[in-house]
């Protein structure tokens, strides 16, 4: 017998299916490592988004964008790094550009160790606090530093 309702309740079920699929995969994409238009890790800070880059002097860059990924002047933002390497923890100074922050001395040497960047929209906010294993191998793959690399399951 040919049931008028059993189409229906397949077509509703292979909707359900195809929502799903289109929402795990929206997951996926979010949960990818956005890259930076100078190489960089883009940070998901606020109220403008920050790259963290490595400049072929080992100093560390933080470049602010808006939406667009245009640079900003960070206005009130402020940033602070610490390289935690095996010797301890050095705290990185840094000086602000147009568009964001330049560390005066380069990175200790000995990676692969941790950068911790925290970023405050005014100095009394509460920060924003962005965990970095600094690699700075070549990916094989998309060509980036370790620590910037964009590809699946990085």
């Amino acid at each position: 017998m040919n049931n008028p309702e059993s189409g229906h309740s397949m077509k509703t079920k292979s909707m359900f299916l195809i929502l799903a699929m289109l929402a795990g995969s929206a997951v996926l994409r979010a949960a990818e490592t956005d890259a930076g238009p100078k190489g960089g890790r883009l940070l998901e800070s606020r109220p403008l988004r920050a790259e963290f880059y490595v400049d072929a002097d080992r100093k560390v860059g933080i470049t602010f964008y808006n939406d667009a990924l245009s640079p900003e002047a960070p206005g009130g933002q402020t940033v602070s790094v610490i390289a935690e390497t095996g010797a301890g923890r050095v705290p990185l100074a840094l000086e602000k550009t147009s568009t964001g922050f330049v560390s005066v001395d380069a990175l200790p040497e000995g990676e692969p160790y941790r950068v911790v960047v925290q970023v405050r929209a005014t100095p009394d906010a509460r920060p924003q606090n962005f965990r970095i294993d600094l690699n700075l191998a070549k990916c094989g793959e998309c060509q980036r530093a370790e620590y910037a690399c964009t590809c699946e399951g990085h």
